[in-house]
Formats: structure tokens, sequence, C-alpha cells
């Protein structure tokens, strides 16, 4: 408790308020006292005397035998006796009469004789009457400068409780957000991604709250992903993994020869599992970008075309008419063709699982501003709207029983996606209002146009 962040900071505040409050009282209450002092002194004791001297100096037209009006029944500028130093000064700021006979004639100081109360006789000031500073005060006088001091110490008091309060109240308004944080950061070091922090201000520990929200909600996220996944992998596995197992076993009871026919099934098996291998080993290489990419100019037509090519014989295989479509004035394309060709493939191979047989599928290339677009448009039943933004997600299928017959391991566009984002470029997928799906994908061109 001791070393809590709450008490470092009202120790801290305590210090402050008392030294910047103690301080002022102490210097206002020495500052009053003085000044109160010198007013009493030289307003009260003094009046009279001064009425006196100026009288006794428009009688005589000097100061000589001022003495016995200043200090009476003494001699003339001699020590005679004890009694407050009281000096008199000329106009010409000499000393004319003081109890200390070393004073008589010695220049009088400039703040002395601000300080010193003026003589004047006919409006000219003829002296300066210098009175001792602070002197004895009445019993009234002294009882008002202790109910003085009274009040500066219970008006300091209450600023000192006024201000403690006010900063324990906020010091705890930084602390409480701070201790929510520190418990919801142990609740989701120990697995509870849920633990969230309210969000009070819109200050700096605001700001921290909220991230940390976010962070936790990241987690989450990341968390829910991270089973979802490991339960795909290990639902996409187990199917072949039992073909294999089944076949196998069959083989080694005899109850199936060892023959082509019964060996290919496992092979084709096993082909399956090769390409999920590699498809999640891809995935996981773009993720940690770490997708090695070998980039070259590329003719963005004869590039399109080449892969169109390779798959004519499966979509005629399927009955499906295949097109392609490219544009003249493209720009040229810095890619790695190989890569950039899994993504068409894998776009395509998407098409021709879900077209009918007598559709069409239309692979078109053209120029956008400064960047080259591929899309592929199928005649298929589409894919519904809500679903639309799952295209691109892992083991994701419309229709799973459908996609597993035909050989897709649902991460086919969400590979696609990768890989075109490792080349600077995005990739989409919208409904046709005809009918069926159109994905495209850009990438940035260079401005050296081509086959204009």
């Amino acid at each position: 408790m001791r070393g809590s962040l709450f008490w470092k900071l009202m120790t801290a505040f305590a210090v402050v308020i008392l030294v910047g409050i103690g301080g002022a009282l102490l210097v206002a209450g020495r500052v009053a006292d003085a000044e109160f002092r010198r007013y009493a002194g030289s307003e009260n004791r003094w009046e009279d005397t001064v009425a006196d001297l100026a009288g006794y100096y428009a009688a005589n037209g000097s100061w000589d035998g001022v003495e016995a009006v200043l200090f009476p029944g003494q001699g003339r500028g001699r020590v005679q006796g004890s009694g407050p130093p009281v000096r008199l000064v000329d106009a010409d700021g000499l000393v004319v009469a003081s109890r200390s006979e070393s004073d008589v004639g010695q220049k009088a100081g400039a703040g002395e004789l601000r300080a010193g109360l003026s003589i004047l006789v006919d409006g000219r000031e003829v002296g300066t009457l210098l009175p001792p500073a602070g002197g004895e005060l009445t019993e009234e006088q002294e009882a008002f400068l202790h109910r003085l001091v009274i009040a500066f110490a219970i008006s300091g008091s209450v600023a000192l409780l006024v201000a403690l309060v006010l900063g324990g109240l906020l010091v705890r308004s930084i602390t409480r957000p701070l201790a929510q944080l520190t418990t919801a950061s142990r609740a989701v070091a120990s697995g509870d991604l849920d633990a969230r922090v309210p969000v009070r201000s819109s200050d700096e520990v605001g700001q921290l709250a909220g991230a940390f929200n976010q962070m936790a909600a990241g987690l989450a996220r990341a968390e829910e992903a991270r089973r979802q996944q490991t339960a795909d992998i290990a639902h996409e596995l187990r199917t072949p993994l039992t073909v294999i197992q089944g076949q196998l076993e069959a083989l080694a009871d005899g109850i199936f020869p060892a023959d082509a026919g019964n060996l290919e099934p496992v092979l084709e098996q096993t082909r399956l599992l090769n390409r999920l291998v590699e498809d999640l080993r891809t995935l996981s290489l773009a993720d940690a970008g770490q997708l090695t990419l070998s980039l070259l100019a590329v003719d963005v037509g004869e590039w399109v075309s080449g892969v169109v090519t390779g798959f004519r014989a499966v979509a005629a295989e399927r009955g499906v008419t295949l097109n392609l479509e490219v544009a003249g004035g493209l720009l040229e394309v810095r890619i790695d063709s190989g890569r950039m060709a899994q993504v068409v493939g894998n776009v395509l191979d998407n098409a021709l699982r879900h077209t009918p047989e007598g559709g069409l599928i239309t692979v078109e290339a053209a120029r956008q501003g400064g960047d080259v677009v591929v899309t592929v448009t199928d005649t298929g039943v589409g894919v519904p709207q809500e679903h639309l933004g799952r295209l691109f997600g892992r083991f994701w299928r419309g229709e799973p029983s459908r996609s597993r017959r035909t050989g897709g391991s649902g991460l086919g566009l969400a590979i696609a996606q990768r890989i075109v984002e490792a080349h600077g470029g995005r990739i989409w997928a919208e409904n046709v209002p005809a009918g069926g799906l159109r994905v495209g994908f850009s990438l940035p061109g260079r401005q050296d146009r081509i086959g204009a």
C-alpha cells in the first residue's frame, strides 16, 4: 500500500502544497507584521512630533537647538539616556539631531529618507524625521497582529485541506483506471481474453484504456481464429487420412488386392494432403512476411494468355467455355509470374468448380489509370451477399461437401489474397447482376505502355 502510485502522488501533492502555502503564509505574515509596525509607529507615535518640529522651524528659521523639542531635557546632539534612536535630518539629508553624537553630521541614506516623515513649512520640505524601525505597539495593536496570525493559520489550514481533497480526487481519477488496467491485464495474462476496461475519459489514460481494449479484442479474435484454424485443419486432414487408413487396412488384410485400381485412391488422397500442406506453408510464409518474390517485368497479355491456356482442357472436359479478353495499351507490370499464376489458377479453379456445364467463364485484362486489372467472371450461382466478406477466409466454402469432393481445400482464395497484397495490389469479389461471380485483382503498372 505504501509503495502504491496513489500514495506516492499524494505525498508529492502534500509536499508541494505545504511548501507553497507555508512559504506564501510565512512571507505574507512577515511582510504584514513589518508593515503594520511601521505604519503604526509612524502614524500614531510621531504625528505630534512632526507638527512640533514644523512649528519650531517656522518660528526659528533653522534647526539650531531643536534637541530641546526632540529630546526634552537632553543636551544638544548628545547621548543623554536611553530612548528610541530617532533622528532629524535637514533639507540636505544631513543628520542634525540624534541621541548618538556620532550620527550628527552624517548623510542619511536614500532608503531612510523615503521611509521617513517629511516636515513641511509653507509647503516646503525643511527636514525629515527618521523614526526608529518598528517600535513598540499598543496592547490593541499587538492583539490585532495576533488575530492576523491566527487568521493566516486558519486560512492556510483550510487551503491545505481543500487542496489535499482536490488532489486526492485528481490522483484517484488517474490511479483508478490504472488499477483497472492492471486487473484486466492480469486477467488477459491468465487466459481471460474477454476482460475489458471501461473508458471514462478522452485523455491519455482514456486512450490507454481504449488501446488496451483494442488489444484484448485483437487477441480474442486471433485466439478464436487460431482455434477455428486448428479445428479446420484437423477436419481437412481427417477425411483423406481416413480414406488412406481404410484403404491400406483393406489391402493389408487381403480384402482388396494390391493392384493399381486399389492403390489409386490412396495416391489421390496423398496428393490432396500434399496440396493442403503446401497451401498452409504458403499462407504461413505470407503471414510472417517471408513470402519470397522474384519480380520481373512481364507483358500482362502474354502472361495471362499463358495461364488461361493451361485451363482450357479442364474447362472443355467440364463443358465450360473459357474466353480471354485482353485490352490494348496495357502497362507493363513487375510480378513474380509463378506466384501470380497461382493466383489466377486458384481463381479459375474456383470458378470452374462452381460453373455448371454449358456455362461461361470470361478472363479480362484491362488498364485502369496506373493499374492493370484482371478479372475472372463466371456464370455460376454466385455467392450470397452476406458471405462475400468471407470468401477470402481460410477453409470457407459456400458448399463444403461439393468443394471437398472436387478437391478444394478452402485455401485457394486466401492464398490469392496474400500473394496479390504482397505485390502491392488488392483483390475483391462481387456478384454479377446477370448471375455469377466476378473475382478481380489490380496490380500497379509501370509507365511503359506495351501493346498499344
